[in-house]
C-alpha cells in the first residue's frame, strides 16, 4: 500500500486536459447553445434523457454530486432543481470551474454549488454522504474508469443512484474519443457500460442508448 505521501505526490501529477486555452474555449463551448444544438441535430438529446432520469430520482433536499461537471452544462439545470439540496461540482480544470463559478453567481444559484477541484477518483468526500452521482461525457476520457466508477459508488448513500451517460460506440462517438490523450478509454458500448456499472454491484441496473450516446443508471 502507498504512503499517503506517495498518494498526494501521485496526485499533484495528474493535470486535466482542460487547461490554458483549450480549458478557456472548452469552458465556453460546453455550456454553450452551441453544444445545445449540435447534440439536439446530430448526436442525440441526451441531455433530456438524463435530467429526466433525475428529477424521477431527486424530490429537491438532496446532496448530488456531478462527476466532471466542467463549466456547467447540466450542473446548473441540476442546481435549479434543488430546493433545500447542494450540488457538489467536481472537477480537475480551473478554467472549467471557474466558468461555472461565475455562471453560478449570475444565475442566483452559488448557495446551492459547492466547487471542489479534485481528481474523479480521489474526491476527498465521506463515505455514504451522497445521495445521487451524475457524470456526463467523462468515462470516456479515463485511462480508469473503474477507479472513478468505484469512488462515485463509496461516496453514495445505501438508497442512493448512479447515473452515467458517455458516447456509444458508434463512429462519430470514436472520432470524438479519438481526440483525448492516448490512454484514454474511449467511447462505450452498451453492453461495456452494462459491464462497467455491474462491477460495483448497482441494483436496478438500466442501460440504453441514445442515438450517439449511452445511458447508464444504478441504484447502490
Amino acid at each position: 500500500m502507498r504512503s499517503h505521501r506517495e498518494l498526494n505526490m501521485a496526485e499533484q501529477r495528474i493535470t486535466s486536459e482542460w487547461t490554458g486555452i483549450r480549458g478557456r474555449i472548452g469552458a465556453w463551448y460546453l455550456n454553450s447553445p452551441l453544444r445545445r444544438l449540435s447534440e439536439v441535430l446530430f448526436l442525440g438529446d441526451c441531455r433530456s434523457a438524463l435530467l429526466s432520469e433525475v428529477s424521477r430520482l431527486i424530490r429537491g433536499d438532496e446532496v448530488v454530486l456531478d462527476v466532471g461537471a466542467g463549466s456547467g452544462y447540466f450542473s446548473l439545470v441540476i442546481a435549479k432543481r434543488l430546493t433545500n439540496g447542494k450540488l457538489i461540482c467536481l472537477d480537475l480544470s480551473e478554467e472549467m470551474l471557474q466558468r461555472l463559478e461565475r455562471k453560478s453567481e449570475r444565475e442566483g444559484l452559488k448557495g446551492r454549488i459547492q466547487i471542489l477541484k479534485r481528481e474523479a477518483s480521489s474526491s476527498g468526500l465521506e463515505n455514504e454522504s451522497v445521495d445521487l452521482v451524475v457524470s456526463n461525457g467523462v468515462f470516456h476520457e479515463l485511462s480508469s474508469p473503474e477507479a472513478v466508477l468505484a469512488e462515485m459508488h463509496r461516496v453514495l448513500r445505501p438508497g442512493g443512484w448512479v447515473i452515467v451517460t458517455d458516447f456509444r460506440d458508434t463512429q462519430i462517438g470514436k472520432r470524438i474519443g479519438a481526440a483525448h490523450r492516448e490512454p484514454a478509454h474511449g467511447p462505450f458500448s452498451v453492453n461495456e457500460l452494462k459491464a462497467l456499472l455491474a462491477t460495483v454491484d448497482l441494483s436496478n441496473l438500466k442501460v440504453h442508448s441514445v442515438k450517439h450516446w449511452v445511458i447508464g443508471v444504478g441504484k447502490k
